[in-house]
């Protein structure tokens, strides 16, 4: 006990373990958000899937930005629940719906040199439990526990939508 405290390194040690501690209980504190975190899987095959006007069985449809031009269209698997305020749900969807949608948001247009992004969403583990087709190729996905989930909307507005400037303007609104 004695050398704990010599002059020099007494105090030096102690306000090196109290500080270790402090930036532990820090970090930790950190790193538990109580919710684990998905992510997106680009898929090329997933991609001619919903370019072909498939409808993917088994799946709830939503889409963000508006019905007849959606910025995204969400599906997730009907063993997992979206919990949502922005997304809205649409049921029944069929070919012809798809068709709409694909066709009126023009995935061969040039939105600054990329087109619409197709992704499986994965969850923690890696599994797949849905799909986002969207002009953004980045969201938020967080798992609730007992198979709920949130996935964040893409931006309200494409690029150069409420400019009229071609698209070199981008609007983001959350």
């Amino acid at each position: 006990m004695e050398k704990l405290f010599n002059r020099g390194t007494g105090w030096l040690r102690i306000a090196t373990l109290i500080g270790t501690l402090i930036v532990s209980l820090v970090l930790s504190g950190c790193a538990s958000t109580g919710a684990d975190y998905g992510r997106l899987e680009r898929n090329r095959d997933l991609e001619r899937t919903l370019l072909s006007y498939e409808v993917l069985p088994d799946h709830h449809y939503y889409t963000s930005g508006g019905y007849d031009k959606p910025n995204a269209i969400l599906g997730i698997h009907k063993d997992y629940e979206l919990v949502t305020d922005l997304w809205h749900s649409i049921p029944n969807v069929n070919t012809a719906q798809m068709r709409k949608w694909i066709d009126t948001i023009s995935p061969d247009q040039d939105y600054g040199r990329k087109g619409y992004f197709a992704a499986y969403i994965l969850d923690p583990a890696g599994n797949k439990v849905g799909f986002w087709y969207s002009i953004q190729d980045t969201t938020t996905i967080k798992f609730l526990g007992d198979n709920k989930l949130q996935v964040y909307t893409p931006d309200l507005f494409q690029p150069g939508e409420l400019s009229g400037d071609g698209g070199k303007t981008n609007i983001r609104i959350r």
